[in-house]
């Protein structure tokens, strides 16, 4: 057990597959479906990816995309200025 970490609390990391599902979900208008069909995964796995992101964050999903792009770790290409 880490510093600060409680056990069976979730690390407040993300990963980068979790992170692209996301960027995927923000350029697809919030349908996790097309999310999952711009990556190549399932729909179910792709509902994961974000459960796991918002488990592992504390956040809700329109907070993270807030954040992510606030703090830069979230590029939509689709979103960003020509």
């Amino acid at each position: 057990m880490t510093a600060g970490q409680l056990r069976g609390e979730p690390p407040r990391t993300r990963t980068a597959r979790q992170v692209d599902v996301l960027a995927a979900f923000v350029a697809s208008g919030g349908s996790v479906p097309d999310a999952a069909a711009r990556v190549g995964i399932r729909p179910s796995t792709a509902k994961r990816h974000l459960a796991d992101l918002r488990a592992r964050s504390g956040l809700t999903t329109e907070q993270l995309i807030y954040r992510g792009r606030a703090e830069g770790w979230l590029v939509v290409p689709s979103l960003e200025p020509a």
